[in-house]
């Protein structure tokens, strides 16, 4: 594995993390185009590779990281009512 190239892609997914979910608490609930299920699965992938390469990170699960990125405990719960109602029909791996 090239350390570098994952570093490299890893970086430009931590930036984008808060638009993932700003995505997600802004979408419609009745017509969704945004996955809180999807979501949920790269902030804990990248929170497990930043782990593997021997990094750290201020969080260290999906609640802590959107409190992180400036979100409220408000947010978070309506992210998670959000991802546990996808979840049921979600058909991709759920980590």
């Amino acid at each position: 594995m090239d350390k570098e190239k994952l570093r490299f892609i890893l970086r430009k997914v931590g930036c984008d993390i808060s638009i993932y979910i700003d995505n997600v608490l802004n979408d419609s609930t009745e017509d969704p185009h945004y996955s809180a299920v999807w979501t949920s699965n790269m902030i804990k992938c990248y929170i497990a590779l930043t782990a593997e390469l021997g990094e750290d990170l201020p969080f260290h699960d999906v609640k802590s990281c959107i409190l992180f990125e400036g979100f409220s405990i408000k947010d978070y719960d309506a992210f998670e009512r959000s991802r546990k109602k996808e979840s049921e029909y979600y058909r991709d791996k759920q980590f």
